[in-house]
């Protein structure tokens, strides 16, 4: 350990941005405030509550790596908190009261500002380590409303489409009419609520911690979050597929209860089951990857070792007719 890093000197940087953490919730306590409120009332700002204390966890799991390689970085520091401190500026300016889109702004803002003091004490070194959990924290953002629409939008209408071509696959009766399904004795409608939108978000946040601890490649980390997309639409399907036979053929009550209502985290873990195969998939060709590498690294190690004898040899003639 470096004498700018004795434990002393870590000690003080660990206080300061304790500090700096302090003093900017008090600056921005107001917001902060209306995000626990907003991750309490919302369906997809529910996961929002947990992102600061699984942040914190990964910078302690890898505190032995982050810590050592601390050198301040204040001016890149300095430079992203006058950055973080315009954007807040803009949105307060853009809206007074944080609704919409610009409380989303103000909440980025929140986050680049942190990051900043993260740099500030720490360094780049450090932020490159820890770049994970640090980024981790832009989840804080509440999704603005025009994309949370637009998502929605997504997941009803393709969770709807899957609905139908499993129910005609089954040989139900069915007919589809933009989100409405006409069965039989009833009809269905694939609301903005039926859209499975936490589980979907659940699901997603899990696959980016699996990905940043099972995987090593980029890559195969960013290809296995891209395989959440076709599971949250399919498993929300399969959900609406399971309501629509339980009201049919055993009891209508399926369509008002717990499976409707509060069955999210059954289809959450169907996804997690799904998900399974694909990352063993990934993991295999990781590992089969790195035993190539590490073979050929072998091979160019005997090769290099062979030129070394064989120029050894030429310069010690001698030496290679006593051998």
């Amino acid at each position: 350990m470096s004498g700018s890093n004795k434990p002393s000197e870590l000690f003080s940087r660990h206080l300061g941005f304790l500090v700096f953490l302090l003093a900017s919730a008090l600056v921005f306590w107001m917001p902060l405030r209306r995000l626990i409120s907003f991750s309490l009332t919302y369906d997809y700002g529910s996961h929002i509550i947990f992102i600061i204390p699984v942040s914190a966890y990964l910078i302690y799991v890898k505190r032995d790596e982050i810590f050592p390689k601390a050198q301040p970085s204040r001016l890149l520091g300095s430079v992203l908190a006058l950055a973080g401190a315009v954007l807040s500026w803009v949105a307060e300016k853009g809206s007074p009261s944080l609704e919409g889109n610009y409380f989303s702004l103000l909440i980025f803002a929140i986050v680049i500002i942190w990051i900043s003091g993260f740099l500030f004490f720490y360094g780049a070194s450090a932020f490159r380590i820890a770049s994970f959990p640090l980024l981790f924290l832009v989840l804080l953002v509440p999704i603005p409303e025009f994309l949370i629409e637009k998502i929605i939008f997504l997941l009803q209408g393709g969770s709807a489409a899957v609905a139908y071509w499993l129910l005609r696959l089954l040989q139900v009766p069915v007919f589809k009419q933009g989100f409405i399904l006409q069965l039989p004795t009833l009809n269905i409608e694939v609301a903005k609520e039926c859209s499975g939108i936490r589980s979907s978000l659940g699901l997603l946040i899990t696959t980016l911690l699996i990905g940043e601890f099972a995987l090593r490649s980029g890559w195969r980390r960013l290809l296995l979050t891209l395989s959440t997309v076709p599971i949250l639409i399919l498993k929300n399907g399969v959900r609406i597929t399971a309501i629509c036979l339980l009201s049919i053929y055993v009891d209508r009550g399926f369509l008002h209860g717990w499976l409707h209502t509060s069955g999210g985290i059954l289809f959450y873990l169907l996804g997690l089951a799904i998900l399974v195969p694909i990352l063993a998939s990934l993991r295999k060709s990781e590992e089969k990857e790195k035993k190539k590498n590490e073979e050929k690294k072998r091979n160019e190690a005997k090769k290099m070792r062979s030129e070394s004898d064989s120029a050894v040899t030429s310069a010690n003639p001698e030496t290679a007719r006593q051998r």
